[in-house]
């Protein structure tokens, strides 16, 4: 498993959490942030990454997601972060990629989200705090460490955001005129 620092891990998937995210409600940052404060871990050097929390590293599970009646995938039981004498069973993924898709329909899914405001939220601030609201975490910090964490991945990311709008405006253009094409052999191919 690659070991990389919060900056690089968060510049790698910010393009995927970008395309997950994408008109879901969630923001790219909200996102990010709680999968970095979820699933770091200690490396042998001290310092903390993430992805080496023993849920991502066993189950690619980088949101805690922990199992539930409605998952219908593959679980691990494994000692709750936090309380290592707890055993808790986990949603498994095959890669950080269905991780992170899961993430999205976990929150759509479960109405507590929807009640708390999560949808609703103007902002990544405010729609952590709606999150921690709804009950994701117990830890009654949860909102003002993830928010911390959410601002670095602002920062870490505002030149790869100006590059996703960038491009988006781009492709558009091109698919219009890829349509218009379309349309027109189309249209010939029926008349003759």
């Amino acid at each position: 498993m690659e070991q990389l620092n919060r900056r690089d891990w968060i510049r790698k998937y910010y393009p995927e959490a970008v395309a997950a995210t994408k008109g879901s409600g969630i923001f790219p940052e909200t996102m990010l942030a709680m999968a970095v404060v979820e699933s770091q871990g200690k490396a042998p050097d001290g310092n903390y990454y993430p992805g080496l929390g023993l849920v991502a590293k066993r189950a690619n599970n980088y949101f805690g997601i922990k199992y539930s009646s409605r998952w219908k995938g593959a679980t691990v039981d494994l000692p709750t972060p936090g309380d290592a004498d707890k055993i808790s069973r986990f949603r498994k993924y095959n890669s950080i990629k269905e991780s992170i898709a899961d993430f999205v329909e976990f929150l759509k899914v479960n109405p507590r989200y929807t009640a708390a405001g999560v949808f609703s939220a103007t902002n990544y601030v405010d729609q952590i705090i709606a999150i921690a609201r709804a009950g994701y975490a117990e830890n009654p910090n949860y909102s003002s460490v993830v928010s911390s964490v959410a601002k670095k991945v602002q920062e870490y990311t505002k030149d790869l955001a100006t590059a996703v709008n960038n491009n988006s405006k781009n492709i558009l253009p091109l698919l219009i005129a890829g349509l218009l094409i379309g349309a027109f052999f189309l249209s010939n191919k029926l008349q003759g």
